[in-house]
């Protein structure tokens, strides 16, 4: 995985860099198929900006933007942000009922040998079983 550290309008220090990759390989626990990770941190006046860009495999990108008067407090909350969409993201992946029931439960099974496939019951049929079930 490729980590890129910049700094806009900032001169980024060894121990932000350090702070950053601790934070990424955190990310990286969470999610490991990322393929590349930038960290942008921005000074402005009276605030300051992180942002980190995690790109995935097949073209995912996931941003956690966050604002805050502390650098070292806007990276964590950035890092925040991007976990829960890694997270998110990783359920989707995993996800095998999205969309709906598999086409196998749907699906009747193709008969085998001499088995014969299962006929379902007519609302008729199963009406006509429970009124012979209540004769006595």
């Amino acid at each position: 995985m490729r980590i890129q550290i910049t700094g806009r309008h900032v001169g980024v220090t060894e121990a932000m860099k350090e702070y950053a990759r601790e934070k990424i390989e955190k990310l990286e626990r969470i999610y490991g198929r990322m393929t590349t990770v930038e960290v942008t941190l921005e000074a402005g006046h009276d605030r300051t900006v992180a942002e980190i860009v995690a790109s995935a495999n097949r073209g995912v990108r996931l941003v956690g933007k966050a604002e805050s008067p502390d650098m070292y407090a806007a990276i964590d909350l950035a890092e925040e942000k991007l976990a829960r969409q890694l997270v998110r993201h990783k359920q989707r992946l995993t996800d095998h009922e999205r969309g709906g029931p598999s086409m196998g439960s749907i699906l009747p099974a193709p008969a085998r040998g001499g088995e014969r496939p299962v006929r379902e019951e007519t609302y008729e049929e199963i009406v006509e079983k429970m009124r012979d079930d209540e004769e006595p």
